[in-house]
């Protein structure tokens, strides 16, 4: 009697094939689940939209797929590698999450660069990390899972050559990804469709942040300065030919160089500018200095974090934006060396030394300083461990360090400083003095948290004008005549209390600048500009009466221009376009095309150190 086929029993080897694929199924659907639940982009619940969001998740999903397949292929532990790709995912969202938190902007290939030397990087960013007794046990217990998890018993499936033939499918999968080749390109096409790198959050919820990472590596992960319009970099010189011709013909041959001092103060802003703040009460050290100095509000590229963004401004000349969506300069750009105020002032003979009181590693500067033509770095190798104020190295150190430095005789010298002391984070700071924090006066509006991160702010901002003063002293009793250029890098990362207290003039804190300065010990005329960060380095040499650099001329006579506006988008276009040529060494000719072979000379020597 034979059995109806509807009837017929499910095949024992399918059945089998079934329940040993069931577990991995299990897995794979972990995966996209997590990844569905933490993207931010990815939204399942909304009908009309379910399509496209679906799309989103494959996308984002299919990188986290070639990971798990490649730990599988090593370890042949399936429980094992779920648990290792998930905690991975867990992390990388987390990051992101609490990067978007701080400073608005998504986690960006570069972020991920501080794996290569993680010390320097877990050393700061530890500090950001609250551990409590739950933290601990959370860790005691993912550690004791993992302990577990390697005892699993290895995959029978992936024996012999099955195993090595995975792990080669996944590893040339991941690099092809990595690489973008053109069947990536195409397949993620929608992604780069609506990637925007002058809108790097607004793309990350766009196109998923893995999504977002894989195409910002695409398309910035060049390591070179874009190419540049040279129409609209010819169109701004036409246009102020006359001018820039008097300021090129008129160059001076400097006599006696002043040494020159930069100080890019940590996370240094006006707190008077934020409503219920008492004006006068803090910088007095800088407002007393500006009566007798240059000085004025600074728009920087940056908000409550990516110092490199303000530095790389002042030190090459060039806007941050003209880099195309490039975010950590020394990371991503692959250049040997770099034009710029180093460069300018090596060539006049002065002794070029950068300090920062963190590690040389941080931020790639041990690679960058020697490219940019600094003859010395000196990090935090060379400060004492008992000059900490809080979390980091004091801004009294620094000033130590800096007047150490300082010669009354010998070639002219430049030195670089960068402060530590003011970082985050805010929300708590050990071994402040209790009675100083208790004496800053507070705004009524805040709670008992949002006074404990602005306290911890001001109380170190106290310490950074105090020193800003000591250091200016010292200086202007020098014998050999000083410039000091001082300024902030950003606003600190204030959690909460930004939108507790708002601000004066009603704009966000993305658009409040920050003070500079700039000192010269035997000028003591004071003059207002606001200006920029990029536009610095010309102000600069044009104190030092230094004015053989054609691109940085062209600047100080834009900054001396009252009717110049940088927000103008024929100027800001031929700006970016020249700042490309700069960076390329490739603005001489075009420089003695329109502006006359005056020009010329400057720049060909500027360049051919560049080349």
């Amino acid at each position: 009697m034979t059995t109806p086929a509807a009837h017929l029993p499910f095949p024992q080897p399918h059945l089998a094939a079934w329940r040993r694929a069931a577990p991995a199924c299990g897995c794979v659907l972990l995966v996209v689940l997590a990844v569905a639940h933490l993207d931010p982009g990815i939204d399942l619940t909304r009908p009309l939209e379910r399509g496209a969001a679906l799309r989103m998740l494959v996308l984002n999903a299919f990188p986290v797929f070639t990971a798990f397949a490649l730990v599988l292929a090593l370890t042949r532990r399936l429980l094992l590698s779920s648990w290792l790709v998930l905690g991975g995912v867990i992390a990388l969202y987390s990051a992101n999450s609490a990067k978007l938190g701080s400073l608005q902007t998504p986690l960006l290939p570069a972020d991920l660069r501080f794996l290569a030397e993680p010390g320097p990087a877990l050393r700061l960013f530890s500090n950001y990390l609250h551990v409590d007794v739950v933290h601990v046990l959370l860790v005691v217990a993912a550690l004791a899972a993992t302990g577990v998890l390697l005892r699993e018993r290895r995959l029978a499936a992936l024996a012999g050559w099955r195993a090595p033939m995975l792990g080669g499918v996944a590893l040339v999968a991941g690099l092809s990804l990595v690489v973008g080749t053109s069947m990536w390109r195409h397949v993620y096409r929608s992604a780069e469709r609506h990637f925007q790198p002058w809108a790097l959050a607004e793309s990350s919820i766009r196109t998923g942040l893995i999504g977002s990472l894989l195409v910002y590596h695409w398309q910035m992960g060049g390591g070179d300065v874009p190419a540049a319009d040279r129409d609209a970099a010819r169109a701004l010189l036409d246009a102020r030919a006359p001018e820039l011709r008097a300021v090129l013909v008129a160059a001076r041959a400097p006599v006696d160089l002043p040494d020159i001092v930069v100080v890019q103060s940590e996370s240094l802003f006006d707190p008077a500018r934020m409503r219920g703040i008492l004006s006068g009460r803090y910088l007095a050290q800088l407002q007393r200095l500006a009566r007798t100095a240059r000085s004025g509000n600074l728009v920087v590229p940056t908000f409550a974090g990516g110092t490199i963004r303000t530095e790389f401004e002042t030190l090459t000349g060039a806007p941050l934006s003209s880099l195309g969506g490039i975010q950590y300069p020394w990371l991503e750009l692959d250049r040997d060396q770099y034009p710029g105020l180093v460069r300018v002032l090596g060539g006049h003979g002065y002794r070029t030394t950068a300090i920062h009181p963190n590690a040389a590693a941080f931020w790639n500067r041990a690679r960058a300083y020697p490219a940019l033509g600094f003859d010395r770095f000196i990090d935090s190798e060379s400060f004492p461990k008992d000059r900490i104020v809080g979390l980091f190295t004091s801004d009294a150190a620094l000033t130590d360090r800096v007047l150490g430095e300082l010669d009354d005789d010998g070639p002219p010298q430049f030195v670089f400083a960068i402060s530590m002391e003011n970082h985050g984070p805010f929300d708590w700071r050990p071994g402040l003095d209790a009675d100083r924090l208790a004496a800053l006066p507070m705004p009524e509006a805040l709670d008992v948290g949002d006074r404990v991160w602005l306290g911890n702010y001001l109380y170190l901002l106290d310490d950074a004008d105090h020193e800003l003063g000591r250091l200016a002293d010292a200086l202007v009793q020098r014998k050999r005549r000083t410039l000091l250029l001082f300024y902030g890098d950003h606003l600190p990362d204030l959690g909460p209390v930004y939108q507790r207290l708002g601000f004066d003039d009603a704009h966000d804190a993305h658009e409040q600048p920050v003070p500079w300065l700039l000192v010269d010990s035997t000028d003591r005329h004071p003059r207002q500009l606001d200006t920029r960060a990029w536009m610095l380095p010309a102000l600069l040499l044009d104190a030092a009466g230094i004015d053989d650099d054609a691109y940085l001329r062209v600047l100080s006579s834009l900054a001396r221009d009252p009717d110049f506006n940088p927000d103008d988008p024929a100027t800001a276009a031929g700006i970016t376009a020249m700042a490309r040529l700069h960076l390329r060494g490739e603005l001489a000719p075009l420089m003695a095309e329109t502006v006359g072979p005056d020009s010329l000379s400057a720049d060909v020597q500027v360049e051919t150190a560049v080349r």
